[in-house]
């Protein structure tokens, strides 16, 4: 639990990537892109960090041996099996907690502010009529990358997969005890395909340069136009509680010429009076609240199904073959039922997570208690206490999945359709922070 403890202060910069984002959105280089002048360096750096540090990797988790490879979920996420725990005990102690925490630290902070660039240029590259569609790019992307990531390594990285299924398949030879990919190959792989995709960016993908001039801007003060955050943000909070159609016109042609104006300290300034502003407030306080009815349905429902005798093996293998693929859907079917409406959609999976969503929890707990307590005749024999308990745990985690997509989905498309371009990247992470 220790090491697990400082192993999560690698995810730190996103939550403390707020601090920068200002000075993501102020500085950049004119001639090459006001977005790329962060995502291109951000993501070579970050590749080859992970190709020249896939072997410390390993070294540090103490995998770095054929004996120990299998085990390097585990590890990680502490989900032991019986047969496995001494062989993970083993590499427990090998292990450097503080030098795999560095680097993951330090992957995660060009990631962040890596994320910073991005959701900034998808507000200037998509039209206002298309942006809602940008949080959909996102959840697909984040899904399909943890499925490769999470499923698909650990699916190449067990050993009896890799000898039983994977070589024979491959037609390659064998080799008993050793998985087809080790955890060092994956994230050389992985930092090299990122290298590729981000030379493509950088020599293929143009940003429109709606400025008179080429140059660079990063002053500690330049420019400024006055404070427009005022004005932009009339229209954060719908009028008398009704939600409007987005119109399609594109009025973000000023915002952009105005981005190169403005410089570090205006930015802040910016970003200062938005925090400012009543219907700011007031959505920070409902982002803070709103998860509260159904915290413990969130992060305590699946470790009290543990406790009451369901496997980790259940609780590991429902995540990948329920929550992918609703993940992909979700999105898509949502838009397509509340087109133009984030809030409406945000209340319908609101009000359901708080009741149905809930309900089913509870009724998820006391089968599994009475399952693995061995108590089936309450339920009405074996064969139909094995559907309740399966369809109960299944409906639960697919359940949660859909709302939790939903909403997601929803809040980041009414956030993209009122935030100011011209402080993007600042204005996203600010209300993604909450």
């Amino acid at each position: 639990y220790n090491a697990q403890a400082i192993f999560a202060l690698c995810s730190w910069p996103f939550s403390l990537k707020l601090l920068w984002a200002p000075i993501v959105d102020a500085c950049f280089s004119k001639r090459f892109g006001r977005r790329k002048s962060w995502l291109v360096p951000i993501q070579l750096m970050a590749g080859m960090l992970m190709v020249l540090g896939s072997g410390y990797v390993e070294q540090e988790l103490g995998l770095d041996n054929n004996s120990n490879s299998n085990v390097v979920g585990s590890v990680i996420d502490g989900s032991v099996v019986d047969s496995a725990a001494t062989t993970v005990e083993q590499a427990a102690k090998s292990m450097n907690v503080q030098g795999v925490t560095f680097f993951f630290f330090t992957l995660y902070f060009l990631m962040a502010t890596q994320d910073i660039a991005v959701d900034g240029w998808a507000l200037t590259m998509l039209s206002r009529k298309n942006r809602g569609k940008g949080p959909i790019c996102n959840s697909i992307g984040q899904n399909i990358g943890y499925f490769l990531s999470y499923v698909g390594f650990l699916a190449l990285n067990d050993v009896e997969s890799s000898e039983n299924l994977w070589r024979p398949l491959l037609r390659l030879p064998s080799r008993p005890g050793t998985g087809l990919v080790s955890l060092g190959g994956f994230v050389k792989f992985m930092g090299s395909f990122m290298l590729v995709i981000t030379v493509f960016v950088g020599l293929f993908k143009k940003e429109v340069d709606m400025s008179i001039e080429g140059g660079d801007c990063c002053t500690i003060g330049c420019g400024g136009g006055g404070d427009k955050s005022n004005t932009d943000m009339e229209t954060l909070m719908p009028k008398n509680g009704v939600e409007e159609e987005d119109d399609d016109t594109d009025d973000d042609d000023e915002h952009e010429i105005d981005a190169y104006e403005i410089g570090i300290m205006e930015t802040y300034k910016r970003l200062w009076s938005v925090v400012k502003l009543p219907a700011v407030q007031s959505l920070i306080l409902i982002l803070l609240t709103y998860r509260l009815p159904c915290a413990l349905s969130d992060n305590v429902k699946f470790l009290k199904a543990v406790e009451f005798g369901l496997s980790k093996q259940t609780t590991a293998l429902l995540s990948p073959t329920i929550i992918l693929p609703l993940g992909i859907l979700v999105p898509i079917i949502g838009t397509k039922i509340w087109q133009g409406r984030p809030l409406k959609q945000f209340m319908f999976a609101y009000k359901f997570r708080v009741t149905v969503v809930a309900l089913v929890d509870v009724l998820m707990l006391l089968t599994v208690r009475s399952f693995r307590g061995g108590n089936t005749s309450l339920i009405g024999g074996e064969t139909t206490s094995r559907l309740i308990f399966w369809g109960l745990l299944i409906a639960s985690t697919a359940l949660q999945a859909i709302v939790h997509s939903l909403q997601f989905n929803a809040q980041m498309t009414f956030f993209a359709h009122r935030v100011d371009p011209a402080i993007g990247g600042s204005y996203m992470t600010l209300l993604n922070t909450f």
